[in-house]
């Protein structure tokens, strides 16, 4: 089986718990791994009985995530309960942010070979080269689309974000 997409979900602690993928056909489903990275390309050796759906996945769990999808996968799902759409588009960072006065875009997100954790968040903006930015750099949860206001306010003391 192909995906289309992996959208790995992240927690506060920049850990995945699951992953999201969009297959080319049916709906998105929801895939706790393991993934190793072969030739750009991740894999498993997890069968698809193991996948399931995204509203087994309970809604106060996806409040407590984030994750980045600029295609918005979850807007031509077709089969997926409502309330679980609105979470799941409510956790997307995949959306313009404010950061030290300039506007920017997440470009792309970083993550270990295995798929378990998120290394980096790659943003981009006008007039801006890539900034790579770490955990403890930015708040992530800021970055939301059901976050309130726009700014993702680096985090003032860096070595005291774990």
């Amino acid at each position: 089986m192909e995906a289309r997409y992996i959208l790995p979900f992240v927690d506060r602690r920049w850990k995945i718990p699951f992953a999201v993928l969009d297959l080319r056909e049916g709906r998105p489903l929801v895939f706790d791994g393991p993934f190793r990275l072969d030739r750009f390309r991740f894999r498993t050796v997890s069968r698809t009985d193991e996948l399931r759906p995204i509203e087994s996945v309970s809604l106060g769990e996806l409040r407590e995530l984030a994750h980045f999808d600029p295609w918005w996968v979850f807007r031509r799902s077709t089969g997926v309960q409502r309330p679980w759409i609105e979470a799941v588009f409510a956790t997307n960072i995949a959306r313009p942010w404010r950061l030290f006065g300039r506007t920017v875009n997440v470009g792309d997100l970083v993550f270990s070979s295995r798929l378990d954790r998120l290394e980096e968040i790659w943003a981009r903006g006008p007039m801006l080269r890539s900034l790579k930015l770490r955990m403890g750099e930015v708040d992530l949860f800021a970055l939301r689309s059901g976050s309130k206001g726009g700014t993702a306010r680096p985090r003032s003391n860096p070595s005291k974000a774990l």
